[in-house]
């Protein structure tokens, strides 16, 4: 009788477990769920992986754009999806803050996912508006250390990762600076351009190389590890600029809901793979400066785990709490 319960019970879980075959996938429609809104970079990573991976299997991905709650609606959708590989969520470099900003998650930012790869990251550069009157980092630095709080620096909201950055520069350059929160990354741009605000680390995009150029803001430091950027072959690394603990890539990557199986996980690994190696990709991706990555799933979850402990460190020293 007890062994009867034991099969019976085998039987069911059996019956209720995703049967995945590699080979196959994907049988259905495929969601890839978004935390952002479209028409930005990280969507058009989003939307490049769904059309680039229909192309390759020959079947639907359909990209779903999931916004609010700083991206924890789209995260917790995925966590609690089916692990068979028919929802997959194209996540940035903010899923890794969130656990150090918020006491408690409806999901678990390691468990609750199935890493499968890196695709790209792009560096950020540290630009000054040009009534601060300097032309270097150090320059930069030795005004702000002769007038401590006089500079200051924007985010599009508190805890986001503008935010973030210039609370590592702080500590990195030992100066003090004022933080602006804005209500977005529009508003703290607009700012900046406006001289309301001083300084900005902020992400390395075809508009601001554009600025930069124009002169309208001046570029002092890029947050590369030691590398200079092709874009910008001029402006030194903060490394060379004489700041430590500065390097900080803006990165995508291809997220799975825990327990997918690893023959699908490497067949989607695979599958980015071949996506990363598509001239019209590479052309798309390296326009705005961005280095193709295409990691393993292993080298893609050691990356997740550092940046959560790097974040929460950067937020619990800085005592910075979400709007």
């Amino acid at each position: 009788m007890h062994e009867h319960w034991i099969l019976l019970a085998c039987a069911t879980f059996c019956a209720a477990a995703p049967v995945i075959a590699a080979d196959t996938y994907p049988v259905k429609t495929v969601r890839v769920v978004a935390p952002f809104a479209p028409g930005g970079g990280s969507d058009t990573v989003a939307r490049t992986v769904a059309q680039q991976f229909a192309e390759q299997l020959g079947k639907s991905f359909v990209v779903d754009n999931r916004t609010g709650a700083s991206g924890m609606i789209a995260y917790d959708i995925v966590a609690k999806s089916a692990p068979d590989g028919h929802t997959l969520l194209v996540t940035n470099s903010a899923f890794a803050s969130l656990p150090g900003l918020f006491k408690s998650l409806p999901y678990d930012p390691v468990k609750s996912f199935t890493p499968v790869s890196e695709i790209l990251r792009a560096p950020n550069v540290l630009v000054v508006h040009p009534s601060t009157n300097v032309n270097t980092l150090k320059e930069f630095i030795a005004a702000a250390r002769a007038n401590p709080g006089k500079f200051n620096f924007g985010s599009g909201g508190a805890g986001s990762a503008l935010h973030l950055y210039g609370e590592l520069f702080k500590t990195a350059a030992r100066v003090e600076l004022t933080h602006i929160p804005y209500k977005g990354g529009g508003d703290n741009m607009a700012a900046l351009l406006g001289g309301q605000i001083h300084m900005n680390i902020t992400q390395y995009q075809a508009n601001v190389i554009a600025l930069i150029k124009s002169g309208k803001l001046r570029a002092l430091a890029v947050t590369t590890d030691g590398k200079r950027s092709p874009a910008l072959p001029e402006v030194p690394s903060m490394s060379e600029a004489g700041v430590s603990g500065m390097v900080i890539y803006s990165w995508a990557g291809l997220l799975a809901p825990a327990g997918v199986p690893k023959t699908l996980v490497n067949k989607l690994h695979s599958e980015i793979t071949k996506l990363l190696a598509v001239p019209a990709v590479q052309e798309r991706f390296t326009a705005q400066d961005a280095e193709l990555i295409g990691s393993r799933p292993e080298a893609f979850s050691l990356l997740l785990q550092s940046e959560i402990q790097r974040w929460a460190g950067v937020i619990r020293n800085a005592g910075i709490k979400p709007n």
